[in-house]
């Protein structure tokens, strides 16, 4: 799947070529993940084998493959969850040790059970309608918030950064590729990982 223009800018204003029959937001991570080796820890920081991992982890897999769903997925690649992971302490660069350091710290805070608080984090990145980059930028324009699965939670667009609610880690930004249009919805890629809560 290939933008039909170049930037970012640009981007947001156009379209991506559209999505086959079957295209799920979930056939779109994998596709972009290498396919049959989706989900498989690699060295390659822009896919999203990690994303993958989290959402089979959370079950929520099927729910990105809804066909009857429309939704906006902002969707980390694999550099974003290192990051996260080396914001949290760790001290490696690899897609196995910070997925392993994550789920520790996600534990730690769930009481016990990482699921629950890896299930918010994730539904947090969706927003339960269809927005395009130029739908993100107009929001950001006016101050109006993009409503997530998690209720109540929002994240707050400025311009090509999405705010959310860990004051204290630098906030993600929307990077190529965008605008990924699925028969339930549209992928955004992200530089970070969104946060739904401050952390201790």
């Amino acid at each position: 799947m290939q933008l039909r223009c170049a930037g970012l800018m640009a981007a947001a204003l156009c379209f991506s070529t559209p999505a086959t029959a079957q295209d799920t937001i979930a056939d779109l991570v994998v596709a972009a993940s290498g396919g049959a080796a989706a989900g498989t820890f690699d060295q390659n920081g822009n896919d999203y084998d990690l994303l993958l991992t989290a959402l089979n982890t959370a079950g929520l897999t099927a729910a990105v493959a809804d066909p009857a769903a429309d939704l906006t997925v902002f969707a980390p690649r694999d550099a974003a969850f290192v990051r996260l992971a080396r914001d949290l302490g760790y001290q490696g660069q690899d897609e196995q040790g910070s997925w392993t350091f994550l789920v520790q710290a996600l534990t730690t805070l769930g009481g016990g059970d990482p699921v629950p608080v890896l299930q918010d984090v994730l539904k947090y990145h969706v927003a339960p309608a269809r927005i395009t980059l130029f739908g993100v930028l107009v929001r950001s324009l006016f101050g109006i918030p993009i409503p997530t699965l998690v209720p109540g939670a929002t994240i707050q667009p400025a311009f090509t950064r999405l705010i959310d609610n860990e004051p204290d880690l630098g906030d993600p930004r929307v990077r190529l590729p965008l605008n990924l249009f699925a028969t339930n919805g549209v992928v955004h890629t992200i530089d970070r990982v969104l946060l739904p809560i401050d952390l201790p």
